[in-house]
């Protein structure tokens, strides 16, 4: 639960897209097991969805690491510090997990490129 208040805004957004992954995974595992192919247009959404997964962690990065810098500009808060690190590292590490199982869903179930 900590994980989930120190991500911040930007962890809904990666949560949100990590579902979607998932459910596109799933969807493309059922077609490849009924009729033994994947369309093109899903494997592609799961490609951009690669793309774009670290990039959205990179805004929750750049968004805690901001938070981080305020708090030892003002009254070099400790604890506003770690919070700030906090809210940067549990985003990069969402966005690169969703980016992951999105490119190995494409791979494996599209046979590469």
């Amino acid at each position: 639960m900590n994980v989930l208040r120190a991500g911040g805004p930007i962890l809904w957004v990666l949560a949100a897209l990590s579902v979607y992954v998932g459910y596109l995974v799933l969807y493309a595992s059922f077609l490849l097991r009924k009729e033994g192919r994947v369309e093109e247009g899903l494997l592609y959404r799961l490609e951009g969805l690669a793309q774009l997964a670290p990039l959205v962690g990179l805004l929750g990065t750049t968004l805690g690491m901001i938070q981080a810098f305020l708090a030892l500009a003002g009254e070099a808060n400790p604890e506003g510090l770690a919070k700030g690190i906090a809210e940067a590292l549990v985003n990069t590490g969402m966005g690169l997990l969703v980016a992951v199982v999105a490119y190995g869903g494409r791979v494996f179930l599209g046979g590469g490129r």
